[in-house]
């Protein structure tokens, strides 16, 4: 600032020019500052780089905090009450005219800014310190995913949706024994912010393939899943979604049923040349370098459909076929479930949507194995 300081010099105002600033209806700081000082005023702004969590001052703490410091100033509070959560949001239009600083302070980060004057350099410093300390980082939350969405003016943008829990998962009697090492594998990755590749998750419907992302979602909070759905698929190649999911730091990308982004290149369809070329670049190439994306990618399709380039080690990190559950897990959960009855399992057959709608009366199934 010291440098700017000796460098800048303000845009000064004509008399005539502030008048109009002096005749206009309403509370603006910028208006307020044009008429004591005849010049535009310096603005110091606040911003987060990342796209989705809600990122905001404590503005109770802050106005506390201002009063300790500064005593009496002059100082308007609002406040905005949000139907949707419940809670009260409150804002503050700050000036402090001795020092030549007016500021208007919300909860919201990116709503704030201070203005200020050439004059102002070593006041702007002490006031950001109070302003700084009353930052608070966004607390991690479980239970929630990140729904790719798209504005007419803002291009794409991440709304968030809460993911309902998992009752009474179990690991162990829900799915077949070799998933446990894969699961071991897979949430070390997702929990490591340093790395970036895929997870292919792939079998028949039913066999639990979403509640065990559901599972991944509840168990590891302080990761970020940012699901998106596939009737944007068609733009994932595209140069502006690219840099959007640059943006993206540190996410687990889930892209369900995403058979259409995974095939192989060899049909020589453009699309199919761009949609894996980007994930080949974001899990493993020059744009995974520093922005540990990691996919997790569902599909109902064979292993060998997918492209050769995304099945290479260092790449992918885990692939795992869910089946229905082998005939001593499936005889264990069903007489678990319905201990009134009794069933006998003649073979594997069965999978988690078969064994617990299997009393619903407009459940059929044509390939149930038990009698």
């Amino acid at each position: 600032m010291e440098n700017l300081k000796d460098k800048a010099l303000p845009i000064v105002l004509k008399e005539e020019q502030t008048d109009v600033y002096k005749n206009v209806n309403g509370l603006s700081l910028q208006n307020m500052f044009y008429i004591k000082n005849h010049y535009f005023p310096n603005c110091y702004m606040f911003a987060s780089s990342a796209r989705d969590a809600d990122y905001y001052f404590d503005t109770n703490k802050l106005l506390e905090d201002l009063i300790k410091k500064y005593g009496k100033f002059s100082c308007t509070v609002y406040t905005t009450y949000d139907f949707n959560n419940k809670s009260e949001q409150t804002g503050i239009n700050v000036c402090l005219e001795k020092e030549n600083i007016y500021a208007r302070l919300e909860n919201d980060v990116s709503e704030s800014y201070v203005l200020y004057g050439h004059d102002s350099y070593e006041k702007l410093s002490e006031l950001l310190v109070l302003i700084q300390d009353s930052y608070v980082p966004p607390k991690p939350e479980g239970n929630n995913i990140w729904l790719v969405a798209t504005t007419p003016n803002q291009g794409y943008c991440l709304n968030k949706f809460s993911v309902k829990n998992v009752e009474n998962f179990d690991i162990d009697k829900q799915y077949n024994e070799d998933l446990k090492k894969q699961n071991d594998k897979i949430v070390d990755f997702i929990k490591d912010g340093n790395r970036s590749g895929i997870v292919f998750l792939h079998g028949e419907k039913g066999t639990g393939k979403t509640t065990y992302i559901r599972h991944l979602i509840n168990t590891t909070p302080d990761v970020k899943f940012v699901f998106i759905q596939p009737s944007l698929f068609p733009v994932f190649g595209d140069p502006s979604f690219t840099t959007f999911m640059s943006s993206l730091h540190d996410s687990v990308i889930i892209l369900e049923d995403c058979e259409s982004v995974v095939k192989s290149r060899r049909s020589g369809n453009n699309f199919q040349q761009s949609t894996v070329s980007t994930l080949l670049n974001m899990s493993d190439g020059l744009l995974s370098d520093g922005l540990g994306i990691k996919f997790i990618c569902t599909f109902n399709e064979n292993i060998p459909a997918i492209d050769e380039a995304l099945l290479r080690k260092g790449r992918l990190v885990s692939k795992y076929e869910f089946k229905p559950l082998c005939v001593d897990k499936t005889t264990s959960l069903l007489n678990e479930l319905y201990p009134d009855e009794v069933f006998v399992v003649k073979e594997p057959g069965l999978t988690l949507a078969d064994i617990y709608n299997i009393k619903d009366e407009s459940y059929i199934n044509e390939h149930k194995k038990i009698i």
